[in-house]
Order: C-alpha cells, then structure tokens, then sequence
C-alpha cells in the first residue's frame, strides 16, 4: 500500500477521470455539446465541486493541482518550441494579431492598475500592484502564468498570489466562454461570419497519422517525451544557477523562478536548431508534439479551476468582480470594433479568436473558432498561429520591464512606481497603437465609435496592394 501512498499521483488520476468523465459527457448528450464549452473547462467546474472544498468526494490536493498548473505551462512551451515555426510571409491578420494581444493586455494592465489606485484611495490599505496585473495575466496569458507570476510576488508581500491569479483567470476563461459562444449566435444573426468550410478530406486526416516506431526501437512518444524532459532539466540548471548568483537579491530570484516558461521557451527552440544541424536523424513529428500540447492544455485548465480556493474567493470577491467585469467589457467591445478594421480577410473569425485569447489562452480563442470552422481550414487559423510568436516579443516589455518595477519595489515605494508603471503602460499603450497603425492594416473606417462600419481595410485603401510579413 505505501505504493499508493503518493499524493501527486492521486491527484492525477483523479483529474484524468474526471476528464474522461466529461467527455463521455460531451458523447452522451449531444445538447451540451452544443454549448461550445470545452471539456477541460467543465473538468475543471467538476474537480471544485468534487473536491475536498464543496463534496470531498475527489481527493484532489490544491497544491498538487497548483504545481501542474506551473510545470505544465512550462511543458506547454517546451512542446510548441519543438514544432516546425510558421512560415515566414503571412497577411495582415496575422499581424494584427500579433499586435493586438499585447496591445490589449496593455489596455488590461491599465484597467487593473487604476482599479488598484482606486480601492487604496477608498479604503486606505495598502493593495499589492500585482493584484491589478492579475487581469492581464490571468485574461490574456492564461492560469499557469498568473499562478507562476502570483507565486514569485508572495515573496514581495502579495501573500494569495497564486490563488488571485487562478481566480482571475477562471473568470477570464468564463469570459472566453459564457460571453465569445453567444457571440457567435449574434454574428451569425448579423451577417458578420464569412468562414465557410467543410469537414477535413481523408487525405488530410491521413497526413496526421502518428509516427510508428522502427523494430527495436524507441518508440516515438518515447523519444519525444525524453527530450523534453532532458529540455526541463537544462532549464532548471539555467534558473538554479542565475537564482543562486541573485541570492542577495531574493525578490528578483523569485521572479526568475516565475519566468520558467520563457526559459523552457528558449531552450526548447535552441534545442530544435541543434537537432536539425548537427542531429538531422532524429525526427521531430509536428503532429505528435501537437497531441502532447492538447494534452498538456486540457490538464492544465482542468487543475487551474479545480485548484481555485473558495475561502480566498471569499475575501478579494468584490474587488475581483469589479476590476474582470471592467476589463471583459472593454476586451468584448474593442475586439468587436477593432474586427474591420485590423483585419482584411474573416473580420469577425479574427476578432472572435482575439477575444478568446485575451479572455482565456491562445487554446481557447482557437476553440471558439472551431465552433465556426470546426477543421480550422480558413485563414484565421494560420494568421493566429503567426502572430502568435510576435505578441511574445512585443510583449516582453510589459512582462519583463513594467511589472517588474512596482511588485519588486512593494511596499517601500507605494505607490510611487504604481504611478510610474501605469505612466509607461499608457506610452507603450500609444507606442503599439501607432506600430498597429503605420506598419499593420489597422484603419480608423467611419464612424469611429460604429461596432461593425459599413467600410473595409480594403474599401478604404483599395491601392494598397497586401504586405507579406518578413
């Protein structure tokens, strides 16, 4: 018995059931499959209710649950930095998506931020800064970066980071979800939706076919699965290294340790160039690494939500309530404005998957997508898997510089670097507007507040021939 008496492992096989559980859910009724809801999500809702703080029933640990969060963000990272990158050429969309996602996560840290100034003003504590950023980490980049980011701002006084984090962002997927597949009625009522595909050919549902493994052989999965952890080992040697030369700098090591994933990012990409110039025998199936990030997602979101602390809830509800119903209303209303007029081709299947990743993740904008364009054959879904690479570059300057400087300087220089931070979001908010504006198709058609104007990026620049990005 002392086998079976690992925690961890409970907690997985518990949460790999109830995720079996809900698909056969999704099979058994096809009324809820209707719905668009993703099964991790409503694992997810499952683990909560199962779990040890509403029915006991599930022995699901919360902080089994918060370090699957944290490691599979990581692995996530791993996964897709081993896949063959996008082409180089892509069209506008693409790079009005590559635009839009840190431009609105700017627009959410500028929202969180005044709300944090706001609630000090009213109440006169003193509220961590990292408690606003919680709306563009835990909308726009996903549970396992605002647990992992919540987690190194404990150490800088923000003592429920990961659990503010995990709230925020279960309410950012209930966003992407209870508000982006009602918007999808309504554009179809409109006339907004311009995808029109059809199921996938046997040939290329043929082409996915996994690789089989060669007599005497390591088996695919195998290998694959070897490298990456070989890749996570390397990456823990970087941050276990660089942390113990900050050790007279705690707070910064901290954050380090909350930068996992751009490290595993890193290492994973170098790693793909090693192999293909020096290893060109060892193959790399795109198909297989895509699996395993399906699989990494659906575990992921489902112990993100089942991790969510109800007691911790309890204490920041309002507050929480506030500043996520402010930023999902502006988010909704900009990615509905911005759809013709940063976007030449599917205005509103651009603007959908925008929505849904700036709400939930990148997977769950791509989710709401297949609920018009179930095989993902239209441009949206290529253009969205370019940008994506570039919203991380320009995104670095709002992780890696902005939100460093009032968490680490908490509670000494509050709020001065509060004031501070929120003046550099509002001039890199002004920098990627104009980026947008002058190196992208973004067009301001008339009216300027109409939702969805007459006019088009084409019909107001029909000289300009389409850019290919370089």
């Amino acid at each position: 018995m002392s086998y079976w008496s690992f925690g961890f492992l409970m907690t997985l096989l518990w949460l790999s059931g109830i995720l079996l559980l809900c698909g056969l859910i999704r099979r058994l009724f096809p009324s809820y499959a209707k719905l668009g809801m993703p099964d991790c999500m409503l694992a997810g809702v499952l683990g909560l209710v199962l779990g040890p703080q509403v029915v006991g029933v599930a022995p699901l640990n919360v902080t089994d649950l918060e370090a699957i969060v944290y490691h599979g963000l990581a692995l996530l990272f791993l996964f897709v930095g081993l896949q063959t990158p996008p082409p180089a050429s892509a069209v506008g969309g693409a790079r009005s998506i590559a635009i839009g996602i840190p431009f609105t996560a700017v627009m959410q840290g500028i929202i969180g931020l005044v709300g944090v100034l706001v609630f000090v003003a009213v109440s006169g504590e003193k509220l961590h800064p990292g408690f606003g950023f919680m709306l563009p980490l835990g909308f726009n980049q996903g549970p396992g970066q605002a647990l992992s980011m919540g987690k190194a701002w404990q150490a800088t006084g923000f003592a429920d980071g990961p659990q503010v984090g995990l709230i925020f962002a279960a309410l950012g997927f209930a966003w992407s979800v209870f508000v982006g597949v009602p918007l999808v009625a309504y554009a179809r009522r409109r006339g907004w939706i311009t995808t029109h595909h059809g199921p996938a050919s046997a040939e290329g549902a043929a082409a996915e076919t996994l690789p089989a493994a060669e007599d005497g052989a390591l088996d695919p999965m195998t290998v694959h699965l070897g490298l990456v952890a070989v890749m996570y080992l390397i990456t823990f040697g970087i941050l276990k290294g660089v942390t113990g030369a900050l050790a007279a700098k705690p707070q910064m090591a901290a954050m380090l340790w909350g930068f996992h994933f751009l490290i595993a990012a890193g290492v994973s990409m170098g790693t793909r160039r090693l192999i293909l110039g020096v290893l060109p025998s060892v193959k790399l199936h795109d198909g297989l690494l895509s699996r395993l990030c399906g699989v990494t997602v659906d575990l992921t979101t489902a112990a993100a939500l089942a991790a969510v602390q109800l007691a911790v809830l309890q204490a920041y509800w309002g507050r929480v309530l506030v500043i996520t119903t402010i930023g999902g209303l502006a988010s909704l209303w900009f990615c509905v404005w911005v759809a013709r007029r940063a976007f030449p081709e599917e205005p509103f299947e651009h603007a959908l998957v925008l929505f849904g990743t700036i709400t939930g993740t990148l997977t769950t904008g791509m989710a709401l997508l297949r609920i018009i364009d179930p095989e993902l054959r239209g441009s949206t879904a290529n253009n969205t898997v370019r940008g994506a690479t570039g919203a991380v570059i320009l995104g670095a300057p709002l992780l890696l510089v902005i939100m460093p400087m009032p968490t680490t300087a908490f509670p000494d220089d509050f709020p001065g670097t509060t004031y501070l931070a929120l003046a550099l979001l509002a001039v890199y908010f002004v920098v990627l507007g104009l980026i947008w504006r002058y190196l992208g198709p973004l067009r301001f058609l008339s009216p300027v507040m109409a939702l969805w104007p007459e006019g088009s990026i084409s019909a107001a620049k029909p000289a300009e021939a389409p850019r290919s990005e370089a």
